[in-house]
């Protein structure tokens, strides 16, 4: 009888490790599902605006975009079809204005406001006064805070009277500077004076 209760007992101890070996098993499976993987976004939001302001409060940029992944690892936001407006203060009062749209397929923004803009760069200013009107390209690189541009692809810049490519670009789209190097080429519109005396 002793060796009967010895079996049973033994075949319970066994069904309770084989059941709590079971649940340690589910409990990894759920583990490794919440645990992300290094490479993959910590949030994704679709359709979203994104507004950033400076230290003292005035908007620095605001940034839609159809689909947004951010990276809190790295600090980065990757942005599809995105477009950013950029704010300056207006001359007339102290109000702030958008002075630039910019827009692209992709786009990334790093932790230190470094935007990158990669296929069908667009960026078209919204100053009426502006002597840079557009400038179209493939990729660009634009400090938030600065507003510095770089682009080291071929670069079309249209202006008032005038129209310019080249290969590579650096400035600034506060300042309105536009510098393009190698294989530049220029179209001035000359503007006819239409009150001539006779």
């Amino acid at each position: 009888m002793t060796s009967r209760w010895n079996i049973v007992l033994v075949v319970i101890a066994l069904a309770l490790l084989a059941w709590y070996y079971s649940l340690n098993q589910q409990d990894n499976v759920d583990l490794a599902a919440r645990i992300q993987n290094s490479g993959s976004p910590d949030y994704i939001a679709n359709q979203m605006e994104t507004t950033l302001y400076s230290l003292d409060g005035r908007k620095q940029y605001v940034a839609t975009a159809d689909e947004v992944e951010y990276f809190q690892t790295q600090g980065d936001t990757l942005f599809k079809a995105p477009v950013v407006y950029l704010f300056e203060a207006s001359k007339n009062s102290d109000n702030l204005v958008r002075s630039w749209r910019l827009s692209a397929d992709q786009a990334k923004i790093s932790k230190d406001k470094i935007l990158y803009l990669n296929d069908n760069v667009s960026i078209q200013s919204l100053l009426p006064e502006s002597k840079i009107h557009s400038l179209q390209t493939s990729s660009a690189v634009v400090n938030l805070t600065t507003q510095d541009i770089t682009s080291d692809t071929m670069v079309s810049v249209v202006g008032q009277s005038f129209t310019t490519t080249g290969k590579s670009l650096s400035g600034n789209l506060r300042q309105q500077i536009a510098t393009l190097k190698e294989q530049v080429q220029t179209h001035y519109e000359i503007q006819q004076n239409e009150n001539k005396n006779n």
